[in-house]
């Protein structure tokens, strides 16, 4: 089955925090953020201080505007302080719960204005891109685009949106994966909307979150509902 672009109905897209369960179950919760106007007191020492090696400043409040909207909304899935969080770097290509214990994985990524972070009981990837309609993506799609896809780009009526469509569901699936773009992403097709590897199926859910930024979200089809929720103003007051 082709995959299509998920046009996410206001009511889901404005999904509001006090709206929100608090539990997984087989949901996968995906949760926007703005980059602006956050107090990043709750980033860790390690962290403060990875922040500012970036060297521009959008970078820097990308980075901490993530990990500040993370610890906050874990700490509500996790009934604990925010600050009893612990997060650490690098478990196949993802941050991971170390503290307190817990089945819950996430994934996270931002680009330009926006964050966005998915949660699910199974592991999982999530990709935004602001589309940039200078960006001359031509020289990448013979290395990182089967035939099909290609064809798919340049018969599209607008080539530089379908690009970071087909962009945007590779990245999500890989960090699904956990390989990351060291993947050969020539090999990972993602014009169906179900993915199949080894023994087992992947849903690759696309969708525009904001205006000029397409998105997508993968996760096992054993989990069988996105929930979207509007984390504007949430981390300022939780």
């Amino acid at each position: 089955m082709m995959a299509v672009l998920e046009k996410i109905p206001k009511e889901k897209l404005f999904f509001s925090p006090d709206q929100c369960s608090w539990q997984l179950g087989n949901q996968v919760h995906v949760w926007k953020f703005p980059v602006s106007g956050f107090d990043f007191s709750l980033l860790t020492k390690s962290e403060k201080e990875f922040t500012g090696r970036f060297r521009f400043e959008g970078d820097r409040n990308r980075y901490a505007t993530g990990r500040q909207a993370l610890r906050t909304v874990l700490s509500k899935y996790l009934t604990v302080s925010p600050g009893e969080v612990g997060i650490s770097d690098q478990r196949n290509q993802k941050p991971y719960i170390i503290s307190p214990s817990s089945q819950i994985q996430f994934n996270i990524s931002h680009s330009g204005e926006w964050v966005l972070i998915a949660l699910a009981n199974l592991e999982l990837g999530v990709d935004i891109e602001k589309i940039n309609p200078e960006f001359s993506f031509r020289e990448l799609l013979e290395d990182h685009f089967s035939e099909a896809e290609q064809t798919f780009i340049s018969e599209s009526a607008n080539p530089v949106s379908a690009f970071y469509y087909l962009w945007t569901r590779k990245e999500s699936l890989t960090k699904a994966w956990g390989t990351g773009l060291q993947e050969n992403l020539k090999q990972v097709s993602v014009l169906d909307a179900i993915i199949e590897k080894g023994n087992k199926f992947w849903n690759v859910r696309s969708f525009n979150l904001a205006e000029d930024y397409m998105a997508a979200v993968s996760f096992p089809d054993n989990l069988n509902n996105i929930i979207f929720i509007n984390g504007i103003g949430f981390c300022s007051t939780a």
